[in-house]
């Protein structure tokens, strides 16, 4: 029995019906968009910013008075100590240093305003870059935008991962328009907030784009001497808090391969014997140095065609130099997502731009419906929560059995990273091989596709 006979499944392959559908789901995840976060806006309080905004005051407050940004990072260092302390750059907590005579509630509601903002102009941006998207697929991208997990948790505990990912696509937005100065800008802002946005300025070198680079690491280091200056002791964000933070933790939310491994030998310290703890240490920071090399290394695109080839390629929107930029900057978002010491759920709310450069990218080069499907499967992935799952509710492991429980359970998101990951490698790798097959001088209106 053929399925895609039936009514209401046959109308779902007429286009100008599924866009229907599309723009009603949109306004519906719009209108609850908007609802949640008016709630939690008027209904703020002081015990729902316990998690990270009191942190994010504390720092600001020593910043302000100029006392040490670190001194409760200090203190109170342990396993869990991003969620006592203060751990960004000294930057942000100077961002934030005038909000801090208004009171906690009121910078709260501020700085929440500033998230949305952040995410509001991220989308827009994100679709300015995309021109490729057909109506249905700007659709799907903003319902997949506003029904986004992430999204949520990350106005929950008023993270800064949306303004990361609107700075690191006005990054991208500024490099596709050749303005490599505000690029570089936009890179220095991004990793004074967050430090792996730094791994963009290689990147950038290896796409041989040298003056965005450049421009990047004079601004970024400019930009963290002032603020070094600025604020009283805060070198040692370099010198204590990135050495520590950067052990990572086993805790079940961490959806890096640091989370992974050190959940594995917080259920067998003993697995290889004394040597497990470093071990362990050497084969996280193997395989970040893996995964960050082979993103940056694969990023090399149409950069080595032949000089004819080069000549004539004119970096616009749809042509094979944007897509390696695109594609490059994407894998590299995801990369570092998998290779942080720490991931927790909220910080994938930057994975919207790899998503919008992919579903871009399978509506232009039509590769084949598993590229979807694979797309698909890593956005689901990455929505889940370890919450789905019947892991044990004291968070302690009673048998072999929960053992392998909770590894899956908590792995689920690291697999959607790692899928959306080798697919936008994949997608790289075709534009490459695009580029070996084209001819030379094609004719008007040809098109050759390689196979996939």
């Amino acid at each position: 029995m053929n399925v895609r006979t039936w009514y209401g499944i046959r109308r779902l392959y007429e286009a100008p019906f599924r866009d229907r559908v599309l723009l009603l789901l949109v306004v519906v995840a719009a209108f609850y968009y908007v609802t949640w976060s008016v709630v939690q806006w008027v209904t703020l309080t002081p015990a729902a910013l316990r998690f990270d905004f009191v942190n994010y005051f504390g720092g600001a407050q020593a910043a302000a008075h100029g006392t040490d940004i670190y001194a409760d990072f200090k203190r109170s260092w342990g396993t869990q100590a991003w969620v006592v302390a203060y751990i960004y750059p000294p930057f942000f907590a100077l961002l934030l240093a005038p909000l801090t005579s208004l009171g906690l509630l009121a910078a709260a509601r501020i700085w929440l305003l500033a998230v949305h903002a952040a995410f509001l102009g991220a989308l827009a941006l994100i679709l300015r870059i995309h021109p490729e998207l057909s109506r249905g697929g700007r659709r799907l991208l903003l319902l997949a935008s506003l029904g986004f997990m992430p999204v949520y948790l990350n106005l929950k505990f008023q993270q800064v991962a949306t303004v990361w990912l609107l700075l690191i696509t006005a990054t991208l937005w500024a490099v596709l328009r050749r303005t490599d100065g505000m690029a570089g800008g936009f890179i220095a802002l991004a990793a004074s907030l967050k430090v792996t946005p730094i791994f963009l300025i290689p990147l950038f070198a290896r796409l041989d784009r040298w003056r965005v680079a450049v421009f990047g690491s004079v601004l970024l280091v400019a930009l963290t001497a002032l603020t070094i200056l600025a604020a009283p002791g805060s070198w040692q964000f370099f010198t204590v808090v990135l050495p520590r933070i950067g052990l990572g933790t086993a805790n079940w939310d961490n959806g890096s391969i640091d989370g992974l491994v050190s959940r594995i030998v917080q259920l067998w310290p003993t697995l290889l014997g004394g040597a497990t703890q470093t071990a362990a240490k050497l084969l996280i920071a193997a395989v970040a140095a893996v995964v960050i090399g082979v993103t940056i290394w694969s990023s090399r695109g149409t950069g080595r065609l032949k000089r004819s080839h080069r000549t004539e390629a004119r970096l616009a929107w749809g042509d094979a130099p944007a897509w390696t930029l695109r594609l490059s900057v994407a894998a590299l978002m995801t990369a570092l997502l998998i290779a942080s010491s720490v991931t927790w759920q909220h910080h994938l709310v930057t994975l919207l731009l790899p998503i919008a450069t992919a579903i871009a990218w399978i509506t232009v080069r039509r590769p084949g419906a598993r590229y979807a499907w694979w797309l698909a499967a890593a956005y689901v992935m990455c929505w889940v929560d370890r919450r789905a799952f019947p892991l044990p509710a004291d968070l302690q492991v009673h048998s072999p059995g929960q053992a392998a429980l909770v590894l899956a359970g908590t792995s689920v998101k690291l697999v959607g990273l790692l899928l959306l990951w080798m697919l936008l490698l994949r997608m790289l790798q075709y534009e490459r091989r695009l580029a070996v097959v084209v001819p030379e001088r094609p004719a008007t209106g040809a098109t050759v596709q390689p196979a996939a």
